[in-house]
């Protein structure tokens, strides 16, 4: 498989939503509780800055130098080729 970069923005999406859930999770099982009003406006800041980050992040890269892979010996495949012959 091909390594690809980091999404930062997925990334904190998903620590965001496990987080939230985990949340959830102990107010069931305690005598916790929350005030719900803050729960979306805290997930979408939370996305906010992870796409904030992401667009200064990429702004910040330079981007890379091409590959410099050496292109076939043709000549010398064709003298080869003519030697078997």
């Amino acid at each position: 498989m091909r390594r690809h970069e980091l999404d930062w923005v997925s990334l904190i999406a998903g620590i965001v939503f496990t987080g939230i859930a985990a949340l959830y999770l102990v107010v069931a099982g305690t005598d916790l509780s929350i005030d719900h009003r803050l729960v979306w406006p805290v997930v979408f800041v939370a996305l906010g800055l992870a796409g904030v980050a992401t667009a200064v992040r990429g702004a910040r890269r330079t981007p890379s130098p091409p590959s410099r892979s050496t292109p076939p010996n043709r000549r010398s495949d064709l003298l080869a080729r003519h030697d078997d012959e």
